[in-house]
């Protein structure tokens, strides 16, 4: 036990308490995929495709420890170094922050493919009734109107990019609290976000509702769902995979909120 005295000793004098509470959170998604996997493998049995950066999966283990060591060298040395110089503190910071954050979106993600749980898209479309919602009448609205369509499509698309760019951007600004408060969110949304897919998957809408508007990364989505529950190797790794809860949703929240103590990314 005497290797954990020089690890306290460290947390106490450099830590944070968003420090910790990030750490804490990455190591809570570790655990949760490592529970999932090791369910597939003697229980499930479901045959997965690696999801997101499928070039992860042609690392050997030496190219995957250095990377994980070089990720752990930035979050550990930033801290080390805070008091002495603040603001290459908060960007070498910010950088582990943002590696960690997508490792464990990308572990996460790929673990809970192995939902062995019912889909709940026929309450869904129930629900959308309900209120008077059509989603394939308004996918012919949409296709109808092609300026909105490339607004729509520019929309959803760009918000990948804000996911990458405003938290570099931030970093850039050293705004320490803001990207604190937003990493801490978005692993916890993710943790959140992932365990109700679990519990309640989604096939994508394409799987249930008949529409000749669907993509071919929609119809991906809810093939490989029904190939992965009926043990098939999945033929495609294109599309996405939550349906609900939507994290474009989520991410976009929380990007906003992020900027907030930088207006002049809301100038156009």
């Amino acid at each position: 036990m005497k290797i954990l005295k020089p690890i306290q000793r460290f947390f106490g004098q450099y830590a944070t308490f968003l420090d910790r509470i990030y750490i804490s959170l990455i190591l809570l998604s570790f655990l949760f995929s490592a529970t999932l996997f090791f369910l597939n493998h003697v229980d499930f049995h479901y045959k997965i495709t690696a999801l997101f950066a499928t070039n992860l999966t042609s690392l050997t283990w030496l190219q995957a420890v250095s990377l994980l060591l070089f990720g752990l060298v930035f979050l550990f040395y930033s801290m080390y170094i805070r008091s002495d110089s603040p603001r290459s503190s908060t960007f070498i910071w910010g950088l582990g922050l943002f590696f960690w954050s997508a490792c464990a979106s990308i572990i996460v993600t790929n673990a809970i493919q192995i939902t062995p749980f019912p889909p709940i898209d026929s309450l869904l479309v129930t629900v959308d009734h309900s209120i008077s919602v059509s989603t394939s009448a308004l996918m012919k609205w949409t296709h109808d109107h092609p300026y909105f369509h490339k607004l729509f499509n520019f929309t959803y698309f760009g918000l990948v990019v804000e996911l990458f760019a405003i938290p570099l951007l931030l970093t850039l600004f050293c705004a320490r609290k803001s990207l604190s408060i937003f990493y801490i969110a978005q692993v916890s949304s993710m943790i959140v976000g992932s365990a109700i897919y679990f519990f309640f998957p989604t096939m994508a809408p394409s799987g249930i509702i008949h529409s000749p508007y669907f993509s071919h990364m929609q119809h991906d989505t809810s093939m490989r769902f029904y190939q992965v529950h009926h043990f098939l190797k999945p033929t495609s790794d294109d599309g996405g995979l939550i349906a609900f809860p939507s994290f474009h949703v989520i991410w976009a929240i929380l990007l906003t909120n992020a900027c907030r103590g930088k207006k002049i990314f809301f100038y156009p």
